[in-house]
């Protein structure tokens, strides 16, 4: 999220750089890495490589929802089980529903604006 979010504030840039981000988000430039790829692959950023290079939104930031940005990295197949190990947990249930409506209903501009104000 923090590399997305570096990239939104910075849209009108151009393309950034792996080590500009890494810089910039706080985030370990070969850890990074990793995560920049499956974000491209998955859509949420588009790259380019050579002199002028790096990376950008793949969407309009409006359009970008954060269960897009963390889709490549959660395991959509295996729900998340209750915590204590029960077979039904209704107010663990409330909490996913809560978080997946978030992440639903939440664009990377509604953040990014907060995050500025």
């Amino acid at each position: 999220m923090r590399a997305v979010f570096y990239i939104a504030r910075h849209v009108g840039d151009g393309p950034l750089s792996a080590r500009d981000i890494a810089a910039g988000a706080g985030i370990p430039h070969g850890y990074l890495q990793k995560l920049l790829t499956e974000l491209v692959r998955s859509g949420v950023l588009t790259s380019s490589r050579g002199i002028g290079g790096g990376f950008r939104l793949g969407r309009d930031p409006q359009r970008l929802r954060l269960a897009d940005v963390v889709a490549p990295f959660t395991k959509a197949q295996r729900p998340m089980k209750c915590p204590c190990g029960h077979a039904v947990c209704e107010r663990w249930g409330r909490v996913l529903a809560s978080l997946q409506e978030f992440l639903h209903t939440t664009t990377v501009a509604d953040l990014t604006a907060e995050c500025q104000a």
